[in-house]
């Protein structure tokens, strides 16, 4: 239950009289203004709650009105915090104790008094914003209620009017005012008298320096720094000064007939607005309005809304009055609707090219006006403007389709205009096109990671600029726009027979846009409902999507044809090569496995790609062989290449066989290995042989045969990555297995040789016999006995006679006879002029001898073969005027000691040779390394010679090579970045592995066992200290008792 009004009476009465008794204490000096504010604070706060409980009347009012007649009788002593609390009561007074009861008389007192406190020049202490916020809200206030009331006494046209104080008090404050607050209070009470002033007369007299203040506020300064909802606010208040001002209902006549030069207010007392004042009146305002619209860019949703209340306000009630303002506003509602933050532009373009038809017009005329001028547009460099215009056009042309506006005439204009624009936008990125095209090309292996990481889109080839991807995608949404309407299937049959232009900027332009409208909007790549537009009345066969596809297929993909099947003709642009990709993507993605069979004709050229020599024209073809295959149903590229495989392998053997060698065959079977790994192997036995002819017949060509074996390496390596697929079944032989090292003879051993001698003298004496017995066949041709004699002579070679045997006997798989036909290849040309070529040789001996290893009885022969070849090249570097550079004898002699590794006890005999050779290539090496060592830094000395395990003076047990200055501890290592330190490090790689794995001679093994001594001490010794050890325990054990002594 509400309290009575005595109630609220006596909760007034307290502070009411309190305060009266203040301030009249204050006036006569006996209290300070703090007490003063002391006593207003418990007013305010009885006055807020009653009025917030709407308890307050026009009695009581004026009960609580009169204690603060003392205070603002006082106002030029107070402070500005006193007279913001007592604003705030009169406030509180007018809305809820007044309200719209408030006399005339007071209001006109009240106004003034307010104008006063924020305008007196004579005030001695500065206003605050606080005061100030509080005092304009006041007055919105008392205006408010004024106009509930239906007052007319603002309606005074007398020269000195309160309207016009207050006009002026209001746009001072709003012009000079920096605080927020105080901005958004005068503009709610500018807002408030336009609305309580109800003469057209004085508002048309307020409308010039009204307007004039809001275009100096609306326009950005660095001066008086506004937010968007200020700026709201004050469009807000220009669209409602300009519709009481000049709405058509006010400035027009409102019966038909009647004169235009007569009196076009209604009311008889007011003076004629006529069409004088109104075309003098009218361009004025458009240039403020062309001021004020500049903020349509602007960002803030508030903005953004109080600019479509202005365009409104113009387009629907001004659009006589301010017919010279529509096409500005038309243009300014078209800006807005690409706006993010706000959808209310787009739903007021709608509904107004419905309700009124002569826009439709307007709207046509600017769209031709920024399809002419877009292209120009797109020629300069700041990106901004392409936007803005790109956003325009694409509004526009969305907006009269939706109206069914769009005649033949627009849709034609449209697809010129978005060719000449993007062509325009190419013609400009000319120069950063340039710098992107001189990039080097990417690596097969860049290439190879780039293909592992399956890619589902192209990368940007047109517009690809750092500067230009802002106006990229508002062309992208343009394209998205337009491509919703119902004639996109026009302006796309027009892109594609723009592609066929004699330009070929054009040419690129017409191909883009195309791609982008037939793209799919979504991730999948067809969709069946794109076949179901021909059944529609008004799209025929020719403009339903999958014929426009084939269209742009069969035009483009001869780029792609033409770039690798006919070289001899121009090249086109790498761009055009590039969009020929896309086109195949896209036809492939619509016919999904029917494409399959077209695969003969495009995959070839597609993977000659790989090889060119423009790094994003590579990157495209990567991303092509993906979508392909997921286009054509395949589970991944090397999938599809696998099936066509047939195709491809002649396509490239073609290349091959002709007198003209082609690079893109040999790219295209590097990257197709790569792609596929070992799973190729099998299909590859004819080409490998079109691989040799080729090599046979262009061996003079060292660049040439480097690829060609570049190639072939390829395939090894590929193949010894999956061992598994090639086939190749274990076969040994006894004869070569492993040696163990020798170690300290003990009775078992002893009785062990003992047996094997006598098993040996048996056999001999068997043999003998049958030799000496009586013949029991023929004898042997001549010819066959020389044959055998042979055979005998090489009994060193124990495998030799298995050639003819089982290397041969049809047991071997596909793939291992291919790599033992890659590896007898390499000896005619392990003497190439190339150095590279030469190393490139050694290193795919290295990787295909653990592979060709597991059947000794095919590789022990392929050993026979190769190993002339192996050892001249070892011996090379000690011909006189030898050139042979030292990663080329680094590699022979790591080739060596993985042959050595692998045919074990079958290099005795090849060992023995040449071991001179390397113990001499070891000892220049050492002593090499060890003189530039000594060089930097001295070395501790000790006897010249020495043995180990013997007194002094007495026979020694193993005899050391000299260590004069040569002992070697770990912090004294010979360098190992020089190329003899490298070399000297592969020489005594390989004989660890001579002593681990090859049969020697006591001699011999005694002799690497002093090479190798003086490296145990070194902080590489591990290697050479387990060999050793496993050798000769005994040797190593006197080696270190010997150096300790010593």
């Amino acid at each position: 239950m509400n309290p009575s009004r005595q109630e609220v009476f006596q909760r007034l009465r307290t502070p009411c009289v309190e305060l009266s008794s203040v301030a009249l204490r204050f006036k006569a000096g006996q209290v300070s203004q703090k007490a003063l504010l002391l006593a207003l604070e418990p007013a305010h706060n009885v006055l807020k709650d009653t009025g917030q409980q709407n308890l307050l009347d026009e009695k009581l009012a004026e009960y609580a009105f009169f204690p603060l007649t003392h205070i603002f009788n006082q106002s030029r002593q107070l402070s500005s915090q006193v007279l913001h609390v007592a604003v705030q009561c009169v406030q509180i007074l007018v809305s809820q104790g007044w309200k719209d009861r408030l006399s005339p008389e007071l209001a006109r007192q009240l106004l003034l008094l307010m104008c006063l406190m924020v305008g007196s020049p004579s005030s001695q202490q500065s206003i605050t914003d606080e005061l100030k916020s509080s005092v304009f809200d006041c007055i919105a206030t008392i205006l408010h209620q004024l106009s509930q009331s239906k007052s007319n006494f603002l309606d005074d046209v007398a020269p000195k009017s309160i309207v016009d104080q207050l006009v002026y008090q209001i746009l001072e404050d709003m012009t000079t005012s920096e605080s927020e607050s105080v901005q958004l209070a005068t503009a709610h009470a500018l807002s408030e008298l336009q609305s309580a002033v109800h003469n057209p007369i004085l508002l048309a007299s307020l409308l010039p320096r009204t307007i004039s203040s809001l275009v100096k506020v609306l326009r950005p300064s660095t001066q008086a720094r506004r937010s968007q909802k200020v700026f709201g606010s004050y469009l807000n208040l220009m669209a409602l000064v300009i519709k009481q001002v000049l709405d058509d209902s006010v400035v027009s006549p409102k019966h038909e007939g009647q004169d235009p030069h007569s009196t076009l207010a209604t009311a008889p007392e007011q003076k004629v607005l006529d069409q004088a004042w109104l075309k003098a009146t009218a361009p004025q305002v458009d240039m403020a309005l062309t001021q004020v619209t500049k903020l349509r860019h602007h960002n803030g949703p508030d903005v953004t809304e109080g600019l479509v209340e202005l365009c409104l306000v113009v387009i629907e009630s001004c659009p006589n009055s301010l017919s010279i303002s529509l096409p500005l506003m038309v243009e300014t509602l078209i800006v807005l609707c690409r706006s993010t933050t706000s959808n209310k532009a787009q739903a007021a373009l709608d509904h107004l090219l419905i309700a009124q038809p002569d826009l439709i017009d307007i709207m046509k005329a600017r769209f031709l006006t920024w399809s002419q001028a877009l292209p120009r547009v797109m020629l300069g460099n700041d990106d901004r403007p392409k936007q803005q215009m790109l956003g325009m056009v694409a509004t526009s042309y969305v907006a009269l389709a939706a109206s069914l506006s769009t005649t033949a005439d627009v849709t034609k204009q449209i697809a010129s205009v978005l060719v000449d624009s993007v062509s325009a936008a190419v013609e400009s990125g000319t120069s950063q096109r340039k710098l992107i095209n001189d990039a080097a090309s990417n690596s097969f292996s860049e290439l190879m990671k780039q293909s592992a990481s399956t890619r589902l889109e192209f990368d940007q080839i047109l517009l690809d600029h750092q500067s230009q991807r802002d106006s990229a995608l508002e062309l992208r949404s343009l394209i998205s726009l337009i491509r919703s309407s119902a004639s996109s299937h026009k302006i796309i049959q027009s892109l594609v027979e723009h592609a066929r232009d004699s330009s070929t900027t054009r040419q690129l332009a017409a191909t883009w846009l195309a791609l982008e409208f037939l793209k799919p909007s979504n991730e999948e790549y067809f969709d069946v409902g794109d076949f179901l537009e021909v059944g529609e009345a008004d799209v025929g066969l020719s403009d339903s999507r999958p014929f426009l596809i084939s269209d742009l297929y069969a035009f483009n993909i001869s780029y792609l044809l033409q770039h690798v099947e006919m070289p001899e003709l121009p090249s086109p642009d790498w761009r055009q090569v590039a969009f020929s990709m896309e086109c195949l993507i896209l036809q492939a993605a619509q016919l999904g496995r029917s494409y399959r069979p077209e695969l003969m004709e495009t995959l070839y050229p597609l993977l000659t790609l790989f090889s060119s020599r423009n790094a994003k024209l590579q990157s495209h073809a990567v991303t092509a062989l993906d979508l392909l295959s997921r286009a054509c149903e395949y589970k991944n590229a090397t999938e599809m290449l696998i099936d066509n495989v047939d195709y491809l392998i002649n396509a490239i053997a073609l290349r091959l066989n002709t007198f003209d060698v082609s690079e893109d065959g040999i790219q295209v079977l590097c990257m197709m290995v790569q792609l596929c790994g070992a799973r190729l192997l099998p299909h590859l036995d004819d080409l490998i042989g079109s691989i040799f002819g080729a090599l046979d017949n262009y061996h003079g060509y060292p660049q040439l045969v480097e690829r060609l074996f570049s190639t072939l390496s390829t395939v090894v390596d590929e193949s010894a990555k999956a061992p598994a697929l090639l086939a190749i079944e274990a076969k040994q032989n006894d004869s070569s297995s492993n040696f163990h090292s020798p170690g300290s003879s003990a009775v078992k051993d002893i009785f062990a040789d003992l047996q094997t001698r006598s098993s040996r003298n048996a056999r001999t004496d068997t043999e003998h016999e049958e030799i000496s017995a009586t013949p029991q066949r023929p004898w042997k041709p001549t010819e066959e006995a020389h044959r055998s004699a042979d055979d005998k002579a090489s009994e060193d070679e124990p495998m030799i006679h298995n050639e003819n045997g089982d290397a041969k006997a049809g047991d071997l798989s596909t793939a291992h006879r291919l790599l033992i036909r890659i590896a007898e290849s390499t000896v005619p040309h392990m003497s190439s002029p190339s150095p590279r070529v030469r190393l490139t040789i050694l290193d795919l001996l290295r990787t295909i001898c653990p592979i060709l290893s597991v059947h000794e009885n095919s590789f022990l022969p392929l050993v026979n073969k190769i190993w002339p070849a192996i050892e001249d090249r070892l011996l090379e570097q000690k011909r006189e005027g030898s050139r042979e550079l030292p990663y080329n004898t680094q590699a022979a002699i790591d080739t060596i000691g993985i042959v050595c590794e692998n045919a074990g006890h079958f290099m005795s005999s090849r060992i023995e040779e040449i071991f001179s050779d390397l113990e001499s290539l070891f000892t220049s090496l050492w002593t090499t390394v060890k003189l530039r060592k000594s060089s930097h830094k001295p070395t501790n000395s000790r006897p010249h010679g020495g043995a180990v395990g013997g007194a002094e003076g007495g026979p020694a047990l193993v005899s050391m090579p000299t260590l004069s200055e040569d002992k070697i501890t770990p912090t004294t290592l010979p360098p190992t970045r020089t190329s003899e330190g490298q070399i000297l490090e592969a020489v005594v790689k390989l004989l660890v592995t001579i002593l681990s794995h090859v049969r020697l001679s006591e001699d011999n093994a005694d002799r690497i066992l002093d090479m190798l001594a003086p490296v145990m001490v070194t902080d590489r010794s591990r290697m050479v200290r387990n060999a050793l050890v496993m050798y000769n325990d005994d040797f190593v054990w006197l080696f270190d008792q010997g150096t300790s002594k010593s």
